[in-house]
C-alpha cells in the first residue's frame, strides 16, 4: 500500500490542476472592483450572480479562489 501512495502524483505534478489556487479575501475584491468594503460584504450575502462563488472559514471570513473570481467577471463581460 505505502508503494501505490508513492507512485500516486502529488497534485503539484497532475495535469490540469491548478498548482496552487490563490485565495482573496472580500478586501482585495473590494479593491480590484473599486467599491467599499461593507458593499461587497452585501453582494456576498446575496450570492451569485453578485457575487462570484465562496467559501466561509470558520473564524466567518469569506474567500473567493481567484480562478472562481475571474470567471465570474467573464461572465459579468458578457
Amino acid at each position: 500500500m505505502t508503494l501505490a501512495r508513492e507512485m500516486r502524483p502529488s497534485p503539484s505534478t497532475r495535469v490540469g490542476i491548478a498548482v496552487e489556487a490563490r485565495w482573496l479575501s472580500i478586501r482585495e475584491i473590494a479593491g480590484d472592483l473599486g467599491v467599499s468594503t461593507s458593499m461587497a460584504y452585501k453582494w456576498s450575502a446575496r450570492g451569485a450572480p453578485w457575487f462570484p462563488r465562496s467559501i466561509r472559514l470558520q473564524n466567518g471570513d469569506i474567500r473567493v479562489r481567484s480562478d472562481w473570481y475571474e470567471t465570474w467577471l467573464e461572465e459579468l463581460e458578457r
